[in-house]
């Protein structure tokens, strides 16, 4: 019995939630300590409109409270409305409580005080009650699934302060669970991922002393972005420099701790050097006609830099001459010019029908190496790209290779004998192949080479490297750094060139994101993210492999963010093939509870990786109450070549097939899995996969596709780069030499096969995946009688990037499942209501 009442106490100490499915009492709150608020000057006197000054301006113009700079306290007022240790009028008094529902519903509180009082849900205000009444006010509101936020602003006006609240579920027949606590804890939300402070850029002066960091605000409510930019002081760890509302459109130059930038006037732009030690600023150039990008000499006394020419406008009629002449401006050119900063004089280097792209500029400064592409369609990937180097002093290139099939991106050593080259596995012929035999490589699956300018010879430097190479650098000690996709990480590696081995340099997160070198230090900064951490930067100490955070922008928005626990799990598939994946849990998650289920997977050939946010936030669906299983099926890339080749004129078929083995044996790993609620989404390649699934298997009560392809043969022909896309992952396969993939393996054409239901979502704007995909498998599904939905996102291309839009498209998303999974269709009819059409 002793027990029993100290397990008691202690529920009553800790605020735990407190359950009800009716009118819910908010007796427990953290309450601010009472501030005094002085009326302004002259507040006796009218305004030149003949009005008394407003008590609630007051109110209004206190801000709502923070952990920064309020202190809390507990309070448990019971049965007594009257607040202790508040006296006095114009006294500013805060409370903050923690609403959970166990769905989407419309809630209604009853506030009654003899104060004025503002209303938060979440950080923004729903009410402002600007006259004091001890009637009862009544505020009605929308929430989520999950704990939210309520915060009440009191302005007193008498000597005490009354004060009693009342939450309950809007609606007769809702079924809403609510739960009142005073633990400072939320959940995730799509504002947490949309909104706030992130890294948009990072770069280190030559030496390593300075630091650029650009920041990206998104304001809340509006959506709108703001910058800020700011300079860090390496050495003394500080900022010298910050910049508010506005960016820094500067980089460093090569050598020298100086910036540079670019100043447009009305039809030309100006370059300057800015000094960071001595805040001096120097026009280098001027009249230059709106560089495209700047790239400068080691040594500072030349850039190059290029230039659009853009081609003759066509009328209302337009002959099109190739595949990529239907994209818009895909005729405009770029050329590229040189610079010399002691003569004054723009000089051009490259002209006529080709774009020319600079690939890199020799440690000496004496050389630049080119490229330049051409369609040409007797063979695949239809491109050729010849690459060349130009002696900078006589401009005169010597060809390195011609019409190259795979050509790939080039960086000179620090010696500046060999290049080192990324690309395809099929860059250099065979020599970066590693696959079984019958299967083709994905050219996706990027690798290194080594190619040496005088024998003309390349070497493959990751054919035993399974991860799949994002971004090298080759240093000037002759070590080369690279980011590679390795599994669902991306992991940062060190390749010493003399022993050619690899090394993993450890990072405190599990998807790094961009990284930059200093030139004379051995110093990198990067910004990256785990499944529970948003973005954070960090200088890392190359030497000796030790990383120091620098910026956690979000700390603060996230502070009372909680999370579910993630874990790995995978399977062997029938293949005897590891089949890597994890998992997202509940919040309060309780196996012995039953949990719908949300199943994810790759779009493209990428794997889905662990980063925070992304256009699928997992977290976000467990906080709405799901079990998330986000798998890796094969034909990703970060597995090996072998691995990533399953998906070359795969189209699905091994990984839909990984999908559904995977799904049953997690379900059955699983007995807190509903395996009667199970649902899946994915987009782009994963969108087809979706739909295609629906055609295969009845284990998912429900889809989701975003932009998915339904045809492959209309999308292979209409999509701006499907014809491309599909030279790799249908090499060599055409609608016409290829039924059995165009035509079997798409979802239209097996339309008769699909069971269950689906929602297809899709930008009307889309130019890759053509929104014509989603409206003809709709209406294949609609005469065939199938349980089909399709919202589609007006002006949004292939992925929702409006604010406002982006909300609406996350909502739809969790509200369709909502409805299919958890027989909640609250949500998804407040947005959809049925018309009588």
């Amino acid at each position: 019995m002793k027990k029993i009442l100290t397990f008691i106490l202690l529920l009553i100490l800790t605020g735990r939630f407190f359950q009800s499915s009716g009118q819910l009492s908010c007796n427990k709150w953290k309450i601010s300590d009472p501030a005094s608020l002085i009326l302004p000057v002259f507040s006796d006197k009218s305004s030149v409109d003949g009005k008394e000054f407003d008590r609630a301006a007051l109110l209004e113009s206190a801000l709502p409270a923070t952990d920064e700079i309020t202190s809390w306290r507990e309070l448990d007022s019971g049965n007594n409305t009257v607040i202790p240790g508040v006296k006095g009028k114009d006294q500013l008094v805060q409370l903050a409580g923690f609403l959970k529902t166990d769905r989407w519903t419309k809630a209604s509180m009853t506030i009654t005080t003899n104060a004025l009082f503002e209303l938060y849900l979440n950080g923004k205000r729903i009410k402002s009650q600007g006259s004091a009444s001890d009637k009862p006010v009544k505020i009605d509101m929308t929430v989520d699934n999950g704990i939210h936020q309520l915060l009440i602003k009191l302005l007193t006006t008498k000597d005490s302060l009354l004060l009693s609240a009342e939450i309950a579920a809007s609606g007769k027949d809702s079924k809403a669970v609510l739960e009142w606590s005073s633990i400072p804890r939320r959940n995730l939300s799509i504002n947490d991922i949309l909104e706030g402070e992130t890294v948009s850029g990072a770069s280190l002066s030559p030496s390593g002393k300075y630091l650029l960091i650009n920041i990206s605000e998104i304001l809340p409510g509006s959506g709108r972005t703001q910058q800020h930019s700011r300079i860090y002081d390496t050495e003394l760890k500080k900022n010298i420099i910050v910049l508010r509302n506005t960016a820094i459109r500067a980089s460093w130059l090569p050598s020298s701790d100086r910036l540079y930038y670019q100043v447009a006037k009305e039809n030309y732009s100006d370059i300057y050097i800015y000094d960071i030690q001595n805040g001096e600023e120097r026009l280098v150039a001027t009249g230059l006609k709106s560089p495209a990008r700047i790239s400068w000499s080691p040594d500072e006394s030349y850039f190059i830099f290029s230039i659009i020419a853009e081609a003759a406008k066509t009328g209302d009629l337009k002959r099109v001459f190739n595949n990529e002449d239907r994209i818009p401006n895909s005729r405009n050119r770029y050329h590229l010019f040189h610079y010399n900063l002691n003569t004054g004089l723009a000089q051009q280097l490259t002209t006529g029908n080709l774009s020319a792209s600079l690939q890199d500029i020799k440690a000496d400064g004496s050389a630049i190496l080119f490229s330049v592409s051409k369609t040409d369609y007797s063979d695949v990937p239809f491109s050729k790209q010849d690459l060349y180097e130009m002696n900078i002093r006589s401009l005169k290139p010597d060809t390195i290779w011609k019409d190259k099939l795979y050509g790939g991106y080039c960086q000179y050593s620090p010696d500046g004998t060999q290049l080192l080259v990324s690309g395809g596995p099929e860059t250099f012929g065979s020599i970066g192949v590693k696959v079984s035999e019958g299967r083709i490589p994905n050219s996706s699956d990027t690798q290194l080479f080594l190619y040496d300018l005088k024998s003309k010879k390349a070497e493959s430097l990751t054919l035993d490297f399974d991860p799949a190479v994002n971004r090298a650098y080759w240093s000037k000690d002759g070590t080369v750094y690279l980011t590679a996709v390795e599994r669902d990480y991306v992991n940062l590696y060190r390749l010493d060139m003399k022993k050619r081995n690899f090394s993993r340099i450890d990072l405190p997160v599990d998807v790094a994101g961009t990284v930059d070198y200093a030139s004379k230090k051995a110093l990198a900064v990067y910004d990256g993210s785990s499944i529970s951490t948003p973005q954070r930067l960090y200088l890392l100490n190359l030497r000796t492999g030790k990383s120091s955070l620098l910026m956690d922008p979000k700390e603060k928005q996230m502070k009372e963010v909680t999370f579910g626990n993630s874990e790995e799990w995978n399977f062997t598939n029938k293949n005897g093939t590891t089949i890597y994946g994890r998992i997202y849990y509940p919040l309060d998650y309780d196996p012995s509870k039953k949990y719908p289920v949300i199943v994810n997977f790759y779009g493209g050939t990428l794997p889905t990786d662990r980063s925070f946010g992304g256009r699928y936030p997992k977290n976000t669906w467990a906080a709405r109450g799901y079990i998330v299983y986000v798998l890796q099926p094969g034909g990703a890339t970060g597995f090996g070549q072998d691995f990533s080749a399953l998906h070359v004129n795969g189209w699905g078929r091994e990984a839909i097939d990984d999908i559904i083995e995977g799904t049953k044996k997690f379900l059955s790993a699983h007995p807190s899995a509903d395996v009667g609620n199970v649902g899946c989404v994915g987009a782009s390649y994963g969108g087809f996969t979706t739909m295609m699934l629906q055609t295969r298997t009845d284990i998912f009560k429900t889809a989701i596709a975003h932009a998915g392809i339904s045809d492959i043969t209309s999308y292979w022909g209409e999509g701006y780069w499907g014809y491309s896309y599909s030279a790799s992952a249908t090499k060599g396969s055409y609608p016409w030499n290829r039924r059995d993939i165009y035509v079997d393996n798409s979802p239209l054409f097996n339309a008769d096969r699909f069971r269950n239901s689906i929602l297809l979502l899709h930008g009307t704007s889309d130019t890759n995946v053509p929104v014509g995909e989603s409206l003809q498998f709709y209406a294949a599904l609609k005469i065939l009688g199938k349980n089909v939905e399709m919202v589609l996102v007006s002006g949004e291309d292939h992925h929702i990037l409006d604010y406002k839009k982006r909300i609406e498209w996350h909502n739809t998303i969790i509200s369709w499942f909502d409805k299919m999974l958890k027989d909640q269709p609250e949500q998804w009819n407040e947005m959809y209501p049925d018309k009588n059409l």
